[in-house]
């Protein structure tokens, strides 16, 4: 069985996938750091240093949502229907 999530692309990393979302099919039971890894393979560039290599979690500088709640632990599994938004943190000043 499958599952469908939709990947939001905002900032540089709409700039580099050329579109605002993309929508992924992955086998039951896949994790995030899964969807985040076929990213990197795909499109490179910054996709690949959004994890942070000696936790495996998302570095600070890169903002990723999964259904309205930022995450930093790839780890979580995802269901069908599933929303992950890829950002940068906007800070004010």
């Amino acid at each position: 069985m499958t599952a469908h999530v939709k990947v939001l692309l905002h900032a540089m990393f709409k700039d580099i996938v050329g579109k605002r979302e993309i929508i992924e099919e992955l086998a039951k039971g896949a994790t995030l750091r899964l969807v985040l890894d076929e990213l990197a393979q795909r499109y490179g560039k910054d996709f690949k240093t959004m994890l942070d290599p000696k936790t495996g979690q998302i570095n600070a500088d890169t903002l990723v949502m999964l259904n309205g709640q930022s995450v930093r632990k790839t780890d979580i599994r995802l269901k069908d229907g599933d929303i992950i938004m890829v950002s940068v943190p906007v800070g004010g000043g």
